[in-house]
C-alpha cells in the first residue's frame, strides 16, 4: 500500500490522496489514448486533403496552422526552454529531418499507396529506432532485440511486396510499392530525428523542444510553398480539404504532442508503448472504411508481424 494512503479498519471509509492519485494515473492514459486517436486518424485526414493540392502545400498549411496555435505556449514557456546557441544548429537539424524531409517522404509516399499500407508500416518506425541506437548510440545488444527487427523487417517486406516471392503488380500496384518505399524511407528519417535528438530532449522539456521544431520548420516550407504557389499557382481546397488541413493541425500536431507528452507525465514510457497500437488497428480500420482500402492477406499478416515486433522490443 502506498504510504500516502490512511490505513483503516474494514468498516471505515479510505480516505486521502489515494483515490486523486489513481484518477490522474487514468486521466494520463485517457490522454496518451486520445494522441494515438489522432494520429491513426491523420492519414485518412491526409488522403482527403491530397485530394485537392499537393504534399507540399498541405504540410505547409498544416505547419503553418500548427505553428499560430503553438506560438503562445512557446511564449508563455520560452523561460523553461533554456535553448543555448549551441542549441540551435541541432534544433534545425531535427526541424529540417522530423518535420520537412520526413514529412515530404511520408505524405508524398501516402498520395501514392493507400492510408492503411500506412497506418500499418507507420507502427514499424521503432523498428528503426532501435537499430539507429544500437549504430549511432552504441546501446546495448540483445538477442531478443534483433530477432524482434528480423521479425519487423519481414512484415515489412510483405506489406510492400504482399507475397513471399519479390513482384512487380500490374494495374498501378508499381506506384503502391513505390509510396510504401517512400513511407518507409521516411521512418528511417523519423528515427534519426528520434536518436539525433535524444540528447536534446534529455536536456529540455519534450514538448517545448516539438514545438518549437515544428516552428523552426516553417523557415523550409514557406519558400517551399511560395515556390510551388509561383511555378502552379493556387488550387483552391474544397470544404472537405479544409477541414483535413485543420484536423491535421489543430488535433494531430498541437492537441496529440500536447496530450501525448502530459500523459507521459505520469505514465512510464515502456507502458506508454502500448498506446502505439492503436495507429495501426484504428487507422486501418478508418482507411477500410472511409476510404474503401482492400487489405490483402499478405498485408494482416505483415502488419501482425510488425505489431508482434514492436512489442517485443518494448518488452524486452
Amino acid at each position: 500500500m502506498s504510504s500516502e494512503s490512511v490505513t483503516t479498519s474494514p468498516s471505515s471509509p479510505v480516505v486521502g490522496p489515494a483515490t486523486p492519485r489513481r484518477s490522474r494515473h487514468s486521466f494520463s492514459w485517457f490522454l496518451l489514448i486520445v494522441a494515438n486517436v489522432t494520429w491513426a486518424s491523420s492519414y485518412v485526414a491526409a488522403k482527403f486533403v491530397l485530394r485537392d493540392t499537393s504534399v507540399i502545400m498541405m504540410n505547409a498549411l498544416r505547419m503553418g496552422t500548427a505553428t499560430l496555435l503553438l506560438l503562445p505556449l512557446l511564449l508563455m514557456q520560452r523561460k523553461r526552454l533554456k535553448l543555448t546557441w549551441r542549441d540551435v544548429p541541432q534544433l534545425a537539424v531535427l526541424a529540417l529531418v522530423g518535420f520537412v524531409i520526413n514529412k515530404l517522404f511520408e505524405y508524398g509516399g501516402l498520395s501514392l499507396t493507400t492510408a492503411s499500407d500506412v497506418a500499418l508500416l507507420i507502427t514499424s518506425e521503432s523498428i528503426f529506432t532501435a537499430a539507429l541506437s544500437w549504430v549511432l548510440l552504441r546501446e546495448r545488444f540483445k538477442i531478443i532485440t534483433m530477432l524482434a527487427l528480423l521479425l519487423g523487417f519481414v512484415g515489412v517486406y510483405l506489406i510492400i511486396e504482399r507475397s513471399l516471392i519479390p513482384n512487380i503488380p500490374r494495374g498501378g500496384g508499381a506506384l503502391r510499392m513505390l509510396g510504401d518505399l517512400l513511407v518507409v524511407l521516411a521512418l528511417t528519417f523519423e528515427a534519426f530525428y528520434t536518436v539525433r535528438g535524444k540528447a536534446l530532449l534529455v536536456k529540455h522539456s519534450p514538448l517545448l523542444v516539438t514545438s518549437a521544431a515544428i516552428a523552426g520548420s516553417m523557415v523550409f516550407w514557406i519558400p517551399l510553398a511560395g515556390w510551388q504557389l509561383f511555378t502552379t499557382g493556387w488550387h483552391p481546397l474544397s470544404l472537405l480539404g479544409w477541414a483535413g488541413i485543420v484536423w491535421l493541425a489543430l488535433m494531430s500536431t498541437v492537441v496529440a504532442y500536447l496530450a501525448w507528452f502530459q500523459g507521459l507525465a505520469k505514465v512510464d514510457g515502456s507502458a506508454a508503448a502500448s498506446t502505439l497500437f492503436i495507429q495501426p488497428l484504428l487507422g486501418t480500420l478508418l482507411a477500410i472504411v472511409l476510404l474503401h482500402d482492400q487489405l490483402s492477406l499478405m498485408t494482416l499478416v505483415g502488419g501482425l508481424l510488425i505489431v508482434a515486433s514492436v512489442y517485443l522490443i518494448s518488452r524486452y
